[in-house]
């Protein structure tokens, strides 16, 4: 089988007992920055993939959602930074690198915050070094960034989990497990993700290496952050609550059924 993930902690940690062989057949693994996961989603080429919860609202259609391996933020989310503090205010007016016009971080800040006029897209982990050569004047961060940019002397103007917490009081989706729906065995991949979840928690430091090698960021402290922070309950199965954030953030200026974004359901022995 042929899937497409990012090398971010919480999908190493989840994914490596299956691409180790540890659970089931290895498969073919394509790693990717997550605009990048965004583009092939939209070709359709990969049966399962991660991808954005935004570009999922255009891709439900060939996808659908798992109900494993999500990233839902508590409180927490993207969070916009700069080399000098400014208020909020003065955002609009700011040029700020997004890192890629199809991630849920673009989406919150068109939800969340008056128009921004000056926008420059890039990879996610090219974000802290434009701002650091004063190409842009803030980034919207993600991913392991979040543990690392107050040591290279950023300033937090505004993480944008906690404005969304504060507007709906829900967890903040940001990526999903999705797998396209002609694919017949999708059961079966769904069993294999729960096998290779359990396994991880079950045997934690039998991934430490491969999720450091796949990592943006090489300290072991920060992929564990990034783990406690990303692979939570949610992560393992989408709660009711979890499923109306999803809602809340994907149904709007939507055309088509919300059943399409409800995710699939294993089969009862």
């Amino acid at each position: 089988m042929k899937i497409a993930i990012s090398p971010c902690p919480n999908d190493t940690y989840l994914f490596h007992a299956w691409i180790t062989g540890r659970v089931a057949t290895p498969p073919q693994v394509t790693f990717a920055d997550i605009e990048q996961l965004n583009t092939l989603a939209l070709e359709g080429k990969y049966p399962l993939i991660k991808l954005s919860f935004n570009c999922f609202r255009e891709v439900c259609e060939t996808y659908q959602l798992l109900p494993i391996g999500s990233a839902l933020g508590m409180h927490c989310g993207p969070i916009i930074i700069a080399k000098t503090p400014f208020s909020l205010q003065e955002l609009s007016k700011k040029r700020i690198a997004i890192p890629g016009k199809r991630t849920t971080a673009n989406l919150l800040l068109e939800k969340l915050l008056p128009p921004i006029e000056h926008k420059h897209f890039c990879l996610y982990h090219e974000v802290a070094d434009l701002i650091e050569n004063d190409i842009v004047d803030c980034g919207l961060i993600i991913h392991e960034t979040r543990f690392t940019y107050a040591s290279r002397g950023f300033f937090e103007i505004i993480d944008l989990g906690e404005m969304w917490h504060e507007r709906y009081q829900l967890p903040l989706p940001l990526g999903c497990l999705a797998i396209r729906r002609d694919y017949p065995h999708k059961e079966e991949i769904l069993q294999t993700l729960q096998d290779s979840l359990a396994y991880a928690k079950a045997n934690p430091s039998e991934s430490h290496s491969f999720i450091l090698e796949k990592s943006q960021e090489k300290q072991v402290e920060i992929v564990k952050q990034h783990i406690a922070t990303y692979v939570n309950s949610e992560t393992e199965n989408l709660s009711e609550r979890g499923l109306k954030a999803i809602e809340t953030l994907c149904l709007e200026n939507l055309l088509y059924s919300p059943n399409l974004l409800k995710p699939l359901q294993p089969c009862m022995p």
